[in-house]
C-alpha cells in the first residue's frame, strides 16, 4: 500500500510539473510581448509628442503666406528623433504642401478615415528601393491638415535584438491589421492563423508546438506577438522524468527483497527456539551436579538459560528459563558493564575462554559481586555455544576493596585533583611530588619536575619574594597576591597559590595548590578596557575623554586651556543604505586609522557612533597644523571592497573658556560643526552667536509644533496667466506664517519643518486648504486650478498621491483642480519612485509642474522620461530678459526645449510691461510674478477675479 502511494503521488508529481512548466513558459511568453509592448508605446508615444509638438507650426505653414519655418522645425524634429526618416506635410484633401527629400510617396489612405486631430495612426509600410524599409505615421494637425512621418523599420527591429525567446521562439511587431513591421527568431505569423479573429482578438493561445502571447495594451495600432517553443520548455521535464521513474522502480526492487530477507530471517528464528528447547534436558543435569549457578548462551539468539541459583543470583525470579543477555548486562554496575560487555564479545568473537569479576545492582538497591566463568562448546548438533558458571563473591570483595581504598585514598585527592598540586622541600625548594594537572598545565615530565626547583617556574627577580613566601610561619596563609608562573614554552600565566606546611617522606615540606586565574585577570583587563574604549575602531568612548580630560586639567593643577575638536562625517548612513553596513565600516575604520596617526602627540581622540570623532588637543604648540592635516585626510580618497571613496566631514573647534568642564567645551565644538554644516565650510571656530541662533532654531522649532493648532497658518494664492487669451487658468498655493510679531518667511520656516519631521502633517494641511480654495472658487464660478508646492521631504515620503486624491473625493473635486508643483531635488533624489509617483498623479488627472528649472542639477534625462506636464522659468532668468542678452538666452532654450518636449512654459516673477512683451513674443505660454497679481488671500482672490472679469 506504501509502494501504491509512493507511485501514485510521483505520477502526479510528474503530471503537475508538466503543466507548471507549461504555464511558466506561457507567463515568460506574455512577459516578453508586454514588455516589448512597453518600450513600443514610449517610443510611439515620444513620436506621437513630437508631432504634435510642431502641429501648430504645420498649420502656420499651411497659411497664406507661410508664417513659419516648417523645414527647419522638421529637420530639428528629426535631428532629435533619427528613427524618423522625414516628415511631410499635406492639407487635408490629401494635396503635398510640404515634401522631404526621403519622404515616402504616395497620400496614406489612413488620411481619409475619421481620425481625431492629435492623435497618431499608421500609414502604409512602404519598401523603397535603397532606403530601408518605413511604416507611415500620421497625425492631422487641430486646422485638418496631415503630417505624414516615415518610421524607419529598423528601430523595431533594434527592440528585439535582445529579447530572450529561446531557440525555438519568435517575436514580431505588425500593425492592428496584421502588416508585419519587424520580426525575430521563428516565424510567427502562421501561428496567428490559428486564432479566430485576427490577432486584434488574440491574447494567448498553445498551438500544439508553441505557446503565443500578445500584447496591444500601447494604446497605439501595434500588436506584439511573443512565441515559445513548447519542446524547449518541457525539455527539462523529460530529464526529471526519467529520474523519478528510475527512483520508483528502484524503491520496488529494494521493496522486494527486503521482503525475502525478512522471510528468511524469521526461518532462522524458528531453527534457533527448537535447539534451545534441546539443551533444557542435558543444562538442569549440570546444574544438579554443581552448587554454583550454571547458564548456557546460543550464540545465535543472545538468549542465555540460567539455573534457578543462577537466576536468583542476579534477582530474577527462582525458576529456570531463558532469560535475554541483555537483562543480565542490565543488572551490571553501570562503572563495569562496558569492560563486561567487551570481554565477553571478544571471548565470544575469539573462542576464548570468559572471566570476570563485577558487581550487579538488585532490583531493591542492594550490590553484589559476581565471579563469572565461561568457555564456548559444541552441543549435540556440533552448534558453538558458551556455557559456565557464577559465583557469589561479595564477601571477598567488599574487603579487598576496603584495604585498596585504603592505599590509594590519598594518592586520588593527591593526583586527579583537576588544579596543579605539588609538594616542595621547604630546604633545597626542590620539587619532591607533582599531579597530573601540573604536568599538564605547565608542559614539563614529571621527571623534569623531580630535578627542578619552584624558582624555575617564577619570572627572573621574584627569588627574594619566593623565599619570604617560604619562611611566612603563619598558618593558613593568605592567598590573596596574585604570582606569575612561567611554563616550559615560556608562557605566562597568572595563578592563585594556597599552600599548606606538611611532612613528606620525613623531610619539611609545603603541599601547593595553583588555581589559574589567567582568564579571570585577562577578563578584568578585558572589561576595563570596554569600558573606556569603544570596540570597533579601539578608540576611547566620548565619556572617558571628557573624564580624562577634566582629571588632567583639575588633578594636576594645569590651568592651560585647552581646545576639543569635533571632526562629524558626512552621508554616513546614506554610505551604509548604498554599500551595504560592512563598507560603512571598513571606512570608518580607515578615518580613525588617519586620525589616531595625526592626533598622536597632541592628546586623547574619542569615537561617538555613529559618525564623529572628538580630539581633545591637551598639547603641543602649533595646534593650528594638526586642524591643517585633519582638513587635508579628508582629500585622500579612502580604498573598500566596494571600490574608492571620498569621505567628507565637517570640523568644529572650540577653546575653554572661564574654568568650563570638558563636556560643555564638545558641546560647543558640536555647535561649531554644525555651523560648518550649514555654511559648507570645512572648518568653523565656535562663537557665543552660534549658542542664540540654536536656542532661536529651538524655540522657532517650538513654536512651529503648536502653530497648526493655532490655526497660524494661511495660504495665499498668486494667479497665473494664459498669454494667448489672458484667463487665468491656475493660482499657485503659498503658505505663509502669521505670527504675533509679523509673517515668517517660508524660506526660514520650510527647512525647519522639514528637518523636525513637521512637514508632513503641514503638507496634509496644504493640501486640504488648497481643496476647500478650490471648491469656494468654484461655487463664485471661476473654473481655475490651484497649484500646490511640494517638497523634496515630503514627495519622497510618497503619500503625495494618496493625500491629493482623498482631497478630491472628500471635496468632490473635478480631475484637474489640484496641480503640483515640484523642485528638481526632490525628482533626483530617488527617479525610480518619482516616476512611479508622478505616473499616478498623470493617472489621477493632477498635472505635475517643474518648479524654479534651471536653478537646481538640471538633467535632460528626467525631462525625457517623467510624465511633467509644465516647466516653470526660475524668476531669477526671467528678471530684466528684454535687456540682458544671456537672460534672454537662457530663456529662448528652455522656451525651445519645454516645446520641443510638449511641455508648457510658465515664467516666473515678471514685474514689468517690457518683460511680459518679450516672453510673449518669445513663445511663452503662461506668466506669474507681481506685474500680473501680487499673492494675496482666497477673499481678496475672488474679488480680484471678479475686477478683472468685468474689465
Amino acid at each position: 500500500m506504501l509502494g501504491l502511494a509512493l507511485s501514485a503521488g510521483l505520477i502526479s508529481t510528474i503530471l503537475f510539473d508538466r503543466s507548471a512548466r507549461l504555464q511558466a513558459a506561457q507567463t515568460q511568453s506574455a512577459a516578453v510581448a508586454q514588455g516589448v509592448d512597453r518600450v513600443l508605446r514610449y517610443e510611439i508615444r515620444n513620436l506621437e509628442r513630437a508631432l504634435n509638438g510642431m502641429a501648430a507650426e504645420a498649420d502656420s505653414y499651411a497659411a497664406e503666406p507661410p508664417l513659419w519655418d516648417l523645414p527647419a522645425t522638421i529637420r530639428g524634429v528629426i535631428s532629435r528623433n533619427s528613427e524618423l526618416q522625414d516628415i511631410d506635410l499635406f492639407d487635408e484633401d490629401g494635396h503635398p504642401l510640404h515634401r522631404g527629400v526621403n519622404a515616402p510617396t504616395g497620400f496614406p489612405s489612413i488620411l481619409r478615415s475619421s481620425l481625431p486631430p492629435g492623435r497618431l495612426g499608421i500609414g502604409a509600410l512602404l519598401n523603397q528601393a535603397r532606403s530601408q524599409p518605413v511604416v507611415q505615421l500620421v497625425l492631422r494637425t487641430p486646422q485638418g491638415n496631415w503630417l505624414v512621418a516615415g518610421l524607419r523599420t529598423s528601430e523595431l527591429r533594434a527592440m528585439l535584438e535582445d529579447v530572450d525567446v529561446g531557440r525555438g521562439g519568435g517575436i514580431t511587431i505588425m500593425t492592428s491589421a496584421g502588416v508585419v513591421l519587424a520580426h525575430r527568431g521563428a516565424n510567427t505569423e502562421h501561428l496567428l492563423d490559428d486564432a479566430a479573429g485576427g490577432p486584434s482578438q488574440l491574447h494567448a493561445i498553445d498551438n500544439g508546438t508553441h505557446l503565443v502571447n500578445l500584447a496591444s495594451s500601447n494604446g497605439y495600432p501595434f500588436v506584439v506577438v511573443a512565441a515559445l517553443s513548447k519542446k524547449e520548455a518541457t525539455k527539462p521535464w523529460g530529464n526529471y522524468t526519467a529520474f523519478l521513474t528510475s527512483l520508483l522502480l528502484l524503491y520496488w526492487v529494494g521493496m522486494l527483497y527486503l521482503m525475502r530477507r525478512m522471510a528468511v530471517s524469521e526461518a532462522a528464528r524458528r531453527d534457533v527456539h527448537v535447539a534451545l528447547q534441546r539443551h533444557a534436558d542435558w543444562l538442569g543435569k549440570a546444574q544438579e551436579a554443581s552448587r554454583a549457578g550454571v547458564w548456557a548462551m546460543d550464540i545465535a539468539s543472545d538468549q542465555v538459560q540460567a539455573s534457578a541459583h543462577a537466576a536468583e543470583l542476579f534477582g530474577f525470579p527462582r525458576k529456570e528459563g531463558l532469560i535475554p543477555l541483555t537483562d543480565f548486562f542490565h543488572r551490571m554496575h553501570q562503572d563495569d558493564r562496558p569492560w563486561v560487555e567487551r570481554t565477553f564479545a571478544q571471548a565470544l568473537e575469539n573462542g576464548s575462554p570468559f572471566r570476570a569479576e563485577y558487581r550487579i545492582v538488585l532490583p531493591d538497591g542492594q550490590q553484589r559481586w559476581i565471579s563469572a566463568r565461561g568457555a564456548p562448546v559444541l552441543d549435540k548438533e556440533a552448534q558453538q555455544c558458551m556455557t559456565g558458571t557464577i559465583v557469589d563473591i561479595t564477601e571477598r570483595r567488599l574487603q579487598q576493596n576496603e584495604l585498596e581504598r585504603a592505599e590509594s585514598q590519598f594518592r586520588e585527592l593527591f593526583e586527579r585533583n583537576p588544579l596543579p598540586f605539588w609538594v616542595f622541600d621547604v630546604q633545597s625548594l626542590r620539587f619532591l611530588a607533582v599531579n597530573a594537572a601540573a604536568v599538564q598545565r605547565y608542559g614539563y615530565t614529571s621527571a623534569e619536575f623531580l630535578e627542578m626547583t619552584i624558582l624555575q617556574i617564577r619570572p627572573s627577580g621574584e627569588a627574594a619574594a619566593v623565599q619570604d613566601s617560604v619562611d611566612d610561619p603563619s598558618e593558613p596563609r593568605d592567598a590573596t597576591p596574585i604570582w606569575l608562573h612561567m611554563t616550559r614554552d615560556r608562557r605566562r600565566i597568572h595563578v592563585r597559590v594556597h599552600s599548606s606546611s606538611i611532612r613528606f617522606n620525613g623531610r619539611d615540606a609545603r603541599l601547593v595548590l595553583a588555581e589559574d586565574v589567567s582568564e579571570r585577570v585577562a577578563y578584568e583587563a578585558d572589561l576595563k578596557w570596554r569600558a573606556s574604549h569603544e570596540e570597533s575602531t579601539g578608540l576611547l568612548h566620548l565619556r572617558t575623554l571628557l573624564e580624562r580630560v577634566d582629571a588632567d586639567h583639575s588633578g594636576n593643577g594645569c590651568s592651560r586651556p585647552y581646545a576639543i575638536i569635533h571632526i562629524q562625517l558626512r552621508d554616513l548612513e546614506l554610505m551604509s543604505s548604498t554599500f551595504g553596513r560592512r563598507t560603512r565600516d571598513a571606512l570608518i575604520h580607515s578615518v580613525a586609522h588617519r586620525l589616531q596617526q595625526i592626533s598622536e602627540g597632541y592628546g586623547h581622540l574619542a569615537y561617538a557612533p555613529s559618525d564623529a570623532f572628538v580630539l581633545a588637543v591637551t598639547q603641543g604648540e602649533n595646534w593650528s597644523d594638526l586642524v591643517d592635516a585633519l582638513v587635508a585626510t579628508f582629500t585622500d580618497s579612502i580604498e573598500s571592497d566596494t571600490g574608492v571613496h571620498r569621505m567628507e566631514g565637517w570640523i568644529g573647534i572650540a577653546f575653554q573658556q572661564l574654568n568650563e568642564r570638558a563636556e560643555q567645551v564638545a558641546g560647543h565644538a558640536v555647535l561649531a560643526a554644525f555651523e560648518a554644516r550649514v555654511q559648507n565650510l570645512p572648518t568653523m571656530h565656535y562663537s557665543t552667536r552660534m549658542t542664540e541662533r540654536v536656542a532661536e532654531r529651538l524655540d522657532t522649532v517650538h513654536r512651529l509644533r503648536t502653530a497648526l493648532a493655532r490655526e497660524e497658518f494661511e495660504l495665499f494664492f498668486q494667479p497665473i496667466k494664459r498669454i494667448s487669451d489672458g484667463n487665468i487658468i491656475v493660482a499657485e498655493a503659498l503658505l505663509r506664517w502669521r505670527t504675533k510679531d509679523g509673517y515668517v518667511s517660508p524660506a526660514t520656516f520650510i527647512p525647519l519643518c522639514e528637518e523636525s519631521g513637521l512637514i508632513a502633517p503641514l503638507g496634509e494641511w496644504v493640501v486640504d486648504a488648497a481643496a476647500r480654495a478650490s471648491r469656494s472658487l468654484a461655487s463664485y464660478g471661476h473654473d481655475i486650478a490651484i497649484a500646490i508646492n511640494v517638497s523634496a521631504v515630503q514627495f519622497m515620503a510618497g503619500a503625495v498621491s494618496s493625500m491629493l486624491r482623498d482631497a478630491h473625493k472628500r471635496y468632490q473635486l473635478p480631475r484637474g483642480a489640484l496641480h503640483v508643483e515640484l523642485t528638481e531635488s526632490a525628482m533626483l533624489q530617488r527617479p525610480e519612485m518619482a516616476q512611479a509617483t508622478m505616473e499616478e498623479l498623470r493617472k489621477d488627472g493632477v498635472c505635475v509642474s517643474i518648479d524654479d528649472f534651471g536653478t537646481g542639477f538640471s538633467s535632460m534625462s528626467y525631462l525625457r522620461d517623467l510624465p511633467l506636464d509644465h516647466l516653470k522659468i526660475d524668476r531669477s532668468f526671467v528678471q530684466n530678459v528684454h535687456n540682458d542678452p544671456r537672460n534672454a538666452s537662457i530663456c529662448n532654450a528652455l522656451v525651445a526645449l519645454g516645446h520641443g518636449l510638449g511641455l508648457s512654459i510658465v515664467a516666473e516673477g515678471v514685474e514689468n510691461v517690457s518683460e511680459l512683451e518679450w516672453l510673449s513674443t518669445h513663445g511663452v505660454d503662461c506668466v506669474q510674478g507681481y506685474y500680473i497679481a501680487r499673492p494675496m488671500p482666497l477673499e481678496a482672490l475672488v474679488a480680484w477675479l471678479e475686477t478683472n472679469a468685468a474689465a
